[in-house]
């Protein structure tokens, strides 16, 4: 997986999806949350919010609300993937 912070290394073919969710993985480094972003078969992507030892909970929008914005941005972006998944964390 890739993930959205300093010195991350991005593999080849997600560096425009990485790019395009940037903004979203700053605000979610503020509430204690990492943005992980990884390629799926030959064209999905999977957009995964992990949270770390300090995370804040209630600081997360609806899974639903995140997912059209994901899917937003990517589009606005010119960014196109077969399939879009977004996971949030569990627990």
């Amino acid at each position: 997986m890739a993930a959205l912070a300093e010195g991350s290394a991005v593999r080849p073919g997600i560096e425009s999806a990485v790019s395009a969710l940037g903004p979203f993985a700053s605000g979610l480094a503020a509430d204690g949350y990492a943005l992980e972003v990884s390629r799926v078969g030959s064209g999905g992507l999977r957009v995964e919010i992990v949270a770390g030892p300090d995370a804040c909970e209630e600081c997360l929008i609806p899974k639903e609300m995140f997912e059209g914005m994901v899917r937003s941005r990517l589009g606005s972006e010119g960014v196109e993937f077969s399939d879009v998944s977004v996971v949030y964390p569990t627990g």
